[in-house]
């Protein structure tokens, strides 16, 4: 083994030693207790996980400004040309009417959608393999502009 192939060993076994961070695609088997599943050999429990905020329910505060008509092109809003649309009916009116300009301004947002049983999430070894961080939900590409229906 030439002196060069033996820095490159060495070098190679120094940094697998360390244990970098590893990302790992895994699947939700059960919400609450979270339990991920990597493989059939390996679930991780609550106790080895650490959740990025936005896949938790949470609050944040917001604004909306809205205007009607105004329409968004495929580059502005995904996969599609995207038209805005309002409706809104009082109590005691027969009729809905839409919205011509509303603005709510640091209005409280609840997000409920925290991670459930079936999501698909991207997993990073932290150093050490002790814990692992959920960074974030994914999809495969055939699926990315197909949004789950409710029946």
């Amino acid at each position: 083994m030439s002196l060069l192939e033996l820095i490159k060993t060495t070098a190679m076994a120094a940094f697998n030693a360390s244990n970098p961070v590893n990302i790992i695609l895994g699947k939700v088997i059960e919400a609450k207790p979270l339990k991920i599943e990597i493989h059939s050999k390996l679930i991780l429990t609550d106790e080895f996980l650490l959740v990025a905020k936005h896949l938790t329910r949470h609050e944040r505060i917001a604004s909306i400004q809205y205007e009607h008509p105004k329409s968004y092109t495929k580059n502005q809003i995904g996969d599609d040309i995207k038209q805005t649309s309002s409706t809104r009916q009082n109590q005691g009116e027969s009729t809905a009417v839409p919205y011509e300009k509303y603005e709510m301004k640091y209005l409280k947002l609840i997000i409920e959608d925290g991670l459930k049983e079936g999501d698909k999430v991207v997993l990073h070894r932290v150093q050490g393999g002790q814990k692992y961080f959920v960074s974030d939900r994914y999809k495969e590409g055939h699926d990315i502009w197909h949004y789950q229906q409710k029946q």
